[in-house]
């Protein structure tokens, strides 16, 4: 038997994959510990795993609040997202969960198993003590954008994490994309075709499937307790997710759509100041709901494009209609609507015509259920859980001291579209250069130019 420590941060989209690939490695006889939110202590003792709080239960509404004033759009208010990690002690909190590691860690014995990006506390672990550490993303857009993520680490957070690493008497980092890919196994929590289906992420990610962190019971009860009896036809489920980073219109803009495509309604969120008032005729607010349950009997969802419900809705062949907006939703509704899964609109058409006409065509496309049922079998499965928890297992016993990849082992974990846009670049510097030297003026940008300005 192993200790295997669970780190993850975020949402249910975030916590509850992981927390199921906890309780299937937590089925073969390890030791799981779960660090995580303390709002899911009740989610990860449902699991029968350990529960390690990294915050409270006013930390994390907070932490909520904060993450839907500044993580809607980081790109145009970069120091928000410096203001989220003072606000909210992040810095503090990764110091803290690196001893939680520490604390638990048996040499031999012990494999942490963290969300990438924000997995950063296990990496420090993997490099002061030699914990093995494995990663699991969410969406492929967390490695697409990883070049914007160093950016903000970079230059925007890098006063703080250089504290961060020096306390540990460690180096800064100075290549967050290698050094957030540094993990010895990586997982992806979306099958090859989802991944085809946009910019491709490196090869060295294994694409285990979606992995479904709801658990249901017996789906029928489930759905009777929370349809109303006297609704004539199945209702269309709207939910925007379990976080605040949503655009603010999104329940309005679906619920009217629901309204005025004639079909009743089941509004999801436990966010009551989401909720438009009034609602219109035939949409209920639910502060909740059970999804697993709940999906196959519904005729369609309206979603934010979030990979739990993407992946559920699937799993119950149901059709979907997307307002995705913010992260990774919008990429993750192009991957859909391309495989010819969903449609989708972006904010710049979040008006309630275009959304009634998109949800009208999915709930006339009467061949749907039949056309997917072969990807929800799959998607319904565990197969992609086994793959994640066979490739966590196979950790065990593998310690060693992380040491941060050279120039060669970087190149190697590019993408090909990384690869080309680094060839592109390279290839325009050069002829710039050599343009430059038949002139004999300095190329712009060139070390020189800077020296003469300071």
């Amino acid at each position: 038997m192993a200790t295997v420590l669970v780190s993850t941060h975020g949402t249910n989209g975030d916590v509850l994959p992981l927390i199921r690939v906890g309780r299937e490695l937590a089925g073969r006889g390890h030791d799981v510990s779960v660090m995580t939110h303390a709002w899911f202590a009740d989610r990860v003792a449902a699991a029968g795993l350990r529960h390690v709080p990294i915050d409270t239960d006013e930390a994390y509404d907070r932490h909520l609040d904060d993450t839907g004033r500044f993580m809607l759009d980081p790109l145009r208010d970069p120091e928000g997202v410096l203001e989220l990690y003072r606000r909210n002690k992040l810095f503090e909190q990764l110091r803290d969960e690196v001893e939680m590691i520490r604390q638990r860690y048996r040499p031999g014995e012990t494999v942490v198993l963290a969300r990438h990006t924000s997995g950063i506390a296990a990496l420090i672990a993997a490099e002061l003590y030699g914990v093995p550490v494995a990663t699991q993303a969410m969406a492929p857009c967390q490695y697409v954008t990883l070049p914007v993520t160093h950016q903000v680490y970079r230059h925007v957070l890098e006063a703080g994490f250089d504290d961060l690493f020096g306390g540990f008497g460690l180096e800064p980092v100075r290549d967050w994309v290698a050094y957030l890919n540094s993990a010895r196994v990586q997982l992806g929590g979306w099958p090859g075709w989802f991944d085809a289906a946009g910019d491709p992420t490196p090869d060295a990610v294994l694409k285990c499937g979606f992995i479904l962190g709801d658990t249901a019971g017996t789906t029928e009860g489930a759905a009777q307790d929370t349809a109303p009896p006297d609704w004539p036809e199945p209702p269309v489920l709207i939910t925007g997710g379990t976080g605040l980073v949503l655009h603010r219109p999104f329940y309005e803009v679906a619920a009217r759509a629901c309204h005025r495509a004639g079909r009743p309604a089941l509004l999801v969120t436990r966010h009551r100041s989401l909720v438009p008032d009034p609602l219109p005729e035939g949409v209920r607010w639910l502060p909740s709901a059970p999804f697993a349950a709940l999906m196959p009997y519904v005729s369609a969802v309206v979603h934010h494009g979030g990979m739990g419900t993407l992946g559920r809705a699937l799993a119950s062949a149901t059709p979907q209609v997307m307002l995705a907006h913010g992260v990774d939703r919008p990429d993750n509704a192009e991957r859909m609507e391309r495989a010819g899964l969903c449609r989708w609109l972006p904010v710049s058409r979040w008006e309630e015509k275009p959304a009634v006409d998109l949800l009208t065509e999915v709930l006339q496309d009467t061949g749907y259920r039949e056309r997917v049922a072969p990807l929800a079998a799959e998607t319904a499965s565990d197969a992609a859980v086994r793959t994640a928890a066979d490739r966590v297992e196979g950790l065990i016993g593998t310690d060693g001291i992380l040491t941060r990849p050279g120039l060669r082992q970087r190149l190697g974990r590019l993408t090909p579209q990384q690869r080309a846009r680094l060839a592109a670049m390279l290839t325009e510097r050069a002829g710039s250069r050599a343009a430059a030297s038949g002139t004999g003026e300095r190329p712009v940008g060139s070390g020189a130019d800077r020296g003469a300005g300071s």
